[in-house]
């Protein structure tokens, strides 16, 4: 068994201690966790029931080594699942805010897209200040998720908040939203 995704830094204990309590013997297990800190609980506890399984679409993959650097750029892989939908990357920050990096565009069932590659006038999500541990958010959904289009950089609460709404209207009429969040750890140097 494969147990894969985002928890605060120190609670993989606690999901090893659970699996034991469970009476799973630790070697039947293999655990893929990637640890972060920061204050994204209250959104990751929203996105929890959207959450794709181990090895499912959308995936997300980090280009380059981790940690980024300063001056490096943040690119992200994404597979998207094998139905067409409408991505969304939502990118949480150390500061408390949340930059909205693709806000909305609706991509071919199975595609492989490259996020943040620098083209035409875009040059691209390069690493700076403040430097820690973000958590870069992909949303897939097929049908669109906000009425509006969000700010490109807004308060982590506004967001959260914005997206609770939209994702109770998505499970009212039926629209099929999977989540992936990863970790993207930045520093001046390494």
């Amino acid at each position: 068994m494969t147990l894969s995704g985002v928890v605060r830094r120190g609670d993989d204990a606690l999901v090893r201690q659970g699996l034991a309590e469970r009476g799973v013997p630790e070697d039947a297990t293999r655990l893929m966790l990637t640890s972060f800190d920061g204050a994204y609980c209250p959104a990751l506890d929203l996105l929890r029931p959207m959450l794709g399984p181990a090895g499912a679409a959308p995936s997300v993959d980090v280009v380059g080594r981790l940690p980024l650097q300063k001056g490096e750029l943040m690119r992200l892989d994404v597979q998207m699942p094998d139905w067409p939908a409408h991505l969304y990357v939502a990118y949480f920050m150390q500061s408390g805010q949340v930059a909205n990096l693709v806000p909305s565009a609706l991509q071919a069932a199975g595609a492989r897209v490259r996020l943040g590659e620098p083209q035409g006038s875009f040059t691209g999500w390069e690493v700076d200040e403040p430097f820690g541990t973000d958590l870069a958010v992909v949303i897939a959904s097929d049908r669109p998720l906000f009425g509006t289009s969000r700010p490109v950089v807004e308060a982590q609460d506004a967001y959260v908040s914005a997206l609770a709404a939209a994702l109770r209207s998505a499970r009212a009429s039926g629209t099929r939203v999977v989540v992936r969040p990863v970790v993207v750890e930045t520093v001046a140097r390494r």
